[in-house]
């Protein structure tokens, strides 16, 4: 009679997961070579036109040894008029699987004028542990949550990247992700657009639609920060970076324009 107590326990765990965990792609990466050491420099826009900030994001970053993982950092911050009304910055540092590129650490700070945020995320295939501790800057005053999303395999943002840009990108094609880049997991879409010709180079259009995962139900529900797709061109050539991003969100379109494209020796 003992080998029917495990069965009955698989179906129950089968019964309780969430009905998008079948909508999930395959975690194995696509064959595109991977992106080599490299640096890239942002602007940061309001339709364009308003600069708003800037965004550095490094994949191997020199002097940076982690063994066994590829290493992604990236820091941002407001600038001019922006940085009056909205000061904001961040650093971004991520730990990856550079064979499978799955999610294995990700440590972030967040500063605003109300707050700083630091979040912690230890990923493993099952779960991702997640530690938040947010201080409020006039105040001092601490708060810290820590949970565990006891649903796999999530990404951070930066493995949800690599893992896209491995990928066949025919146009048509569509990936569906689980997302947990700092406390609140999403489903992500992505669908591959077209190839066309964008800021003078060759591109893929591609779009990202996200829905916000409800911790409390684990269902779907709308995420309301984003009023429409995402919209990225990454660059149709063998290193694959990312040409542009322009994101409608709730304080207006947002921009990402690409300056400078380094490859670290």
């Amino acid at each position: 009679m003992r080998p029917i107590i495990p069965f009955f326990l698989s179906v129950g765990c089968s019964l309780s997961a969430p009905a998008w965990m079948a909508d999930l792609s395959p975690p194995a990466p696509g064959k595109h070579p991977a992106i080599p050491p490299s640096t890239l420099d942002f602007t940061l826009s309001w339709k364009g036109m308003l600069k708003a900030g800037k965004l550095q994001i490094e994949f191997a970053p020199k002097g940076v040894k982690k063994p066994g993982s590829l290493v992604t950092r990236c820091s941002a911050s407001s600038v001019g008029a922006a940085a009056t009304l909205f000061p904001y910055s961040h650093s971004y540092w991520s730990e990856i699987d550079p064979t499978s590129y799955s999610s294995r650490y990700f440590h972030s700070t967040e500063k605003d004028s109300k707050e700083t945020v630091v979040t912690t995320n230890r990923y493993s295939l099952k779960s991702v542990s997640v530690n938040e501790v947010t201080t409020e800057t006039k105040s001092g005053t601490t708060a810290t949550e820590a949970f565990s999303f006891p649903y796999g395999p999530a990404r951070d943002l930066f493995s949800a990247i690599l893992y896209v840009r491995s990928q066949k990108l025919d146009p048509g094609e569509e990936h569906t992700l689980l997302l947990l880049p700092l406390a609140s997991p999403y489903l992500l879409k992505v669908k591959v657009e077209a190839k066309e010709k964008h800021l003078g180079r060759d591109t893929l259009r591609i779009s990202f639609a996200l829905r916000k995962i409800d911790r409390s139900t684990n269902t779907l529900v709308a995420y309301k920060k984003l009023k429409k797709p995402v919209t990225l061109w990454l660059s149709d050539d063998a290193d694959r970076i990312p040409i542009e991003l322009r994101a409608s969100v709730y304080i207006g379109d947002v921009r990402a324009v690409l300056t400078n494209f380094t490859k670290n020796p």
